[in-house]
């Protein structure tokens, strides 16, 4: 154990240099400190072992990358103005449903690729300007979005947390579709409530909601919006009610066939720009995901799974989730997607008894709160700025806080009764 603790107390003292002093990114300095553990430990470099660690999310990495071309084709032809007019034209009579839908309009490009960061860039725009013709104020409007994105971090299908865990525990990533809905859907309805509906005092003014969005390019079609995102999900669906009769196609062939649909539809749009436009805003979640694989493997190798492991069932229960709720959510500002990795996973890997579908999806919740923690903050910088806020960052974590203290609670208790909400799998 005290080897393996050296190697630890190395892999973090090179990770912390390599962080504050060479101002590397997150994902060169979690691989420079696992070579690192691994020469402590008497291994050298074991090429092998990175080699197998950079390639176990491969798998995961095709989805993300497939779902955001698929988002970048919707966006560039105009679909998400369309979709975000049509939304507005419908519901305005009912201001909570068209809450409620804004919402999930914001979610679904977060939930499809499992990045916070694309969800407010490709919604923030559009829906920051319906939310203040309502006459939400603007620091509300903020933390709406932001709050949403995070939320995005963690629904269903694409969540990369819980696929990291799942991953580290060798559970399939199935079966976590329900209760990731679950667990999404009622914070966005308490948000809804909190930063929307208590705003809206009368009768919506369409006119006035309609002329804040901006405007359709000419050329836009809305069966170039529709039929692609009812495909993609009719593939998703069909798979999961007829098992035994429906081939699985796999995540990323389903969003190539979205794009195939939206171009037969009419989309006409620069497909190598989506393509880049997806990897430049997708390449810090690429490398984190490498460089998890490869932290995960060597931290197995030199046996620091194993005392972290240990360590935790030595911890008295109270000390164990009150750490939890402190950590993880500064866990995912510094490490974002490596949090899962470095602080998830050695909980999973000694609570094996417990639930671990319901487990994973608590633990999810508590460290995508990260994404709005600074220095890094990255999901509520974005929505602050895409929707035009002018006050200070503080303003808005003072406005936002109370509900990230309310879903991190929330996730701790989702972990520590995990048996006894098994009805939500």
């Amino acid at each position: 154990m005290a080897n393996a603790l050296l190697v630890f107390v190395v892999m973090v003292a090179i990770f912390i240099v390599c962080m504050r002093f060479f101002k590397m990114p997150t994902t060169l300095a979690m691989t420079f400190g696992a070579i690192a553990g691994a020469v402590t430990a008497g291994l050298g470099v074991p090429i092998r072992r990175l080699a197998e660690g950079s390639t176990a999310y491969i798998s995961f990495l095709l989805i993300v990358v497939s779902a955001a071309i698929f988002m970048d084709v919707l966006k560039e032809s105009g679909g998400l103005n369309i979709l975000v007019r049509d939304i507005t034209k419908m519901f305005y009579k009912v201001p909570f449903l068209l809450l409620l839908m804004l919402a999930m309009v914001v979610m679904f490009p977060g939930a499809i690729t499992g990045s916070g960061t694309v969800a407010v860039l490709a919604t923030g725009g559009i829906v920051g300007p319906v939310l203040l013709g309502m006459g939400i104020p603007s620091v509300d409007v903020a933390a709406f979005v932001a709050l949403c994105g995070v939320l995005s971090l963690i629904a269903p299908p694409v969540n990369v947390y819980a696929m990291v865990m799942a991953a580290g525990i060798n559970l399939p990533y199935s079966g976590f579709d329900k209760p990731l809905a679950i667990f999404t859907l009622i914070p966005t309805i308490f948000i809804v409530l909190a930063y929307g509906v208590r705003w809206i005092k009368g009768p919506l003014a369409l006119e006035k909601i309609l002329k804040g969005i901006p405007e359709v390019p000419e050329e836009a079609k809305r069966a170039a919006v529709y039929t692609p995102i009812a495909v993609v999900i009719a593939f998703m669906v069909a798979v999961r009610v007829f098992p035994h009769s429906m081939p699985n196609l796999g995540m990323p062939l389903i969003f190539v066939i979205g794009i195939g649909i939206a171009y037969l539809c009419g989309a006409r749009v620069n497909l190598w720009k989506s393509f880049t436009n997806s990897f430049d805003s997708l390449i810090s979640i690429i490398g984190i995901m490498i460089a998890v694989g490869i932290l995960v493997n060597m931290m197995s190798l030199t046996g620091v799974k194993g005392l972290f492991v240990t360590t935790v069932l030595i911890l008295p229960a109270f000390l164990l989730y009150v750490g939890l709720f402190a950590i993880l959510p500064f866990a995912g500002t510094f490490l974002a997607f490596g949090a899962a990795a470095v602080f998830g996973l050695p909980y999973m890997w000694a609570s094996l008894g417990a639930n671990p579908v319901v487990a994973i999806c608590g633990l999810t919740l508590c460290i995508s709160l990260g994404a709005m923690i600074p220095p890094t903050a990255l999901v509520g910088k974005f929505a602050v700025s895409s929707v035009g806020f002018e006050g200070e960052y503080s303003a808005f974590i003072k406005r936002s806080g109370w509900a990230m203290v309310l879903m991190n609670l929330a996730g701790i208790l989702s972990v520590y009764f995990a048996d006894s909400l098994t009805f939500l799998l």
